[in-house]
């Protein structure tokens, strides 16, 4: 039988959903504040929990963020129940990590409907999966800068999506710019969880099912983990927890995009060690270039080889700057890919959460990243014709054959 638990300071309303829920047999269990549901979901381990928001000593908000940072309620299904209405008070429950929102008062049809919706979701991932063969790890790339401006997310966003299109293959973007990531806006995507969730984790409480509960999914197809919201969330993420995640999610994908904060910070450095390329964003004035040529003598002391890294120049301002050329010789490091100047199509790619290779592939600065997309591809996808094509491997292939014209 299905376990419900109700919290709410007000006991009308645990007869109102537990009326509600007589359709689906479920047994009601109810506390009347935060503290006394968070130790009765400790001890009955509820298959669904509703909460209220407005409670003495712990409102639901608070309470949906104490529950999602313990391992054993990562994937069960939290629904608010609320009186406060208006599109904030939705968004600060996906905030705090509620997987579905009601508004008080609600019909009892309507409730029983979004129950059974998350229950059968949580069925779906309980189910038992197929032993899966052992796999290549994943073809990580990390997207990374000493200075920022330079379009670091914009690039890592645009090359999560390109290779996403590409390949239909699962693919995941790691915002890793703990202290203020915009992957997620710049998806147009809701936070509904963040790799705050797992900081009070550790490395043997993880597993794929329990990480599974950050990832978010954009109409692409590319997967995501978003940055916390707050920068002080961040500090509270343990590394070897981060490194059993990054192993994880190696084994579980085909492409990890990684958009690293501009500095060496340990967690920065956690995914420059997993990197198979670390892309070096820089941009054409000389500040941007001695930031790279500090990165590049701290890579090589922390013992990266000189093929793992990928020098990336983008124009961030119309003018003239500094030559390739001179770029070059200055970093003894030849440029990979030249992204031109193209302000207002960036701009308004980020401002409306629209990657710009997903909502208009038809733009040249489009096709760069696309064909540099391919290029960074397995060589076991990219020296064989797929069965089926993407439309996005269409439009590489039909590029690559008019410049051998």
């Amino acid at each position: 039988m299905t376990l419900v638990l109700v919290i709410d300071d007000e006991p009308i309303n645990h007869q109102l959903v537990a009326r509600a829920l007589e359709p689906l047999e479920c047994k009601i269990h109810s506390a009347q504040n935060g503290n006394e549901g968070l130790s009765l979901a400790k001890k009955l381990k509820p298959d669904i929990i509703i909460t209220d928001v407005m409670m003495p000593d712990m409102n639901g908000y608070e309470l949906t963020r104490t529950l999602r940072r313990e391992p054993e309620f990562a994937a069960t299904p939290i629904l608010v129940l609320t009186a406060q209405s208006g599109l904030e008070a939705k968004i600060q429950s996906f905030e705090a990590g509620a997987d579905d929102h009601l508004t008080k008062p609600f019909e009892a049809a309507e409730l029983a409907a979004r129950v059974t919706a998350l229950l059968r979701r949580l069925e779906a991932a309980k189910a038992p999966r197929p032993e899966a063969a052992p796999q290549e790890s994943a073809c990580m790339i990390a997207v990374h800068s000493l200075r920022g401006g330079t379009g670091c997310s914009s690039l890592a966003v645009n090359l999560g999506v390109g290779l996403a299109g590409l390949w239909r293959q699962p693919t995941i973007l790691l915002d890793l710019t703990m202290t203020a990531g915009q992957v997620a806006l710049m998806l147009n995507m809701t936070l509904r969880r963040t790799w705050a969730d797992i900081a009070g984790w550790k490395p043997d409480e993880l597993d794929m099912d329990s990480l599974s509960s950050l990832i978010g999914g954009h109409e692409s197809g590319l997967h995501f983990i978003a940055a916390p919201t707050f920068p002080s969330e961040a500090e509270t993420i343990r590394s070897e927890t981060l490194d059993k995640a990054l192993k994880l999610i190696k084994s579980s994908y085909e492409y990890v995009v990684a958009d690293l904060p501009h500095d060496f910070s340990e967690h920065a450095i956690q995914a420059l060690d997993h990197a198979n390329t670390i892309l070096m964003v820089a941009s054409p004035d000389m500040a941007s270039i001695r930031a790279a040529a500090a990165a590049m003598d701290t890579y090589g002391k922390l013992g990266y080889p000189r093929e793992k890294l990928k020098l990336i120049l983008s124009a961030p301002f119309p003018h003239s700057g500094l030559t390739k050329d001179k770029i070059e010789a200055a970093l003894g490091i030849t440029t990979t890919v030249t992204i031109p100047y193209a302000q207002n199509v960036f701009v308004d790619a980020i401002n409306y959460g629209q990657p710009l290779v997903f909502q208009k592939p038809e733009q040249p600065a489009s096709g760069i990243l696309e064909d540099f997309a391919f290029y960074l591809s397995k060589d076991a996808h990219k020296k064989v014709r797929p069965e089926n094509p993407t439309e996005a491997w269409k439009r590489v292939y039909q590029r690559y054959h008019e410049r051998k014209k």
